[in-house]
């Protein structure tokens, strides 16, 4: 194996390097992955009520709503590009005026619609 490495090394530095960052970048997003993958598995993690802390992605997440819905709580288009949105759920309160626990609410009411179409 340290032969094929040393080869590697002497005669296509480039391609093995350029390997290597691809090889550590996959190692990163699935580390990522299942970091995520396991920390939603946890029931605790799930149906968290809102806080305005919590990002937008973390209530997607911790709700199981897909993007579209929750940009449509909070007034924007399912479209809408991520720079737009706000990147707090205590941000996108005071853009829309709405009070915690109507956001709660509402989020809570997306839940129920999107389980019942998907008969759970």
């Amino acid at each position: 194996m340290t032969d094929f490495i040393g080869f590697v090394w002497r005669r296509h530095r480039l391609l093995g390097l350029i390997t290597l960052v691809a090889l550590v970048a996959a190692l990163v997003f699935a580390v990522d992955f299942l970091a995520e993958a396991v920390y939603f598995a946890d029931p605790a993690h799930r149906d968290r009520p809102v806080e305005p802390w919590m990002s937008l992605r973390y209530v997607e997440r911790s709700w199981g709503l897909p993007r579209p819905i929750l940009f449509e709580l909070i007034g924007h288009d399912g479209d809408t590009p991520r720079e737009a949105v706000p990147r707090s759920v205590g941000q996108a309160l005071r853009d829309t005026g709405m009070t915690l626990p109507e956001f709660q609410a509402m989020v809570e009411e997306a839940q129920r619609e999107l389980r019942a179409r998907r008969g759970r």
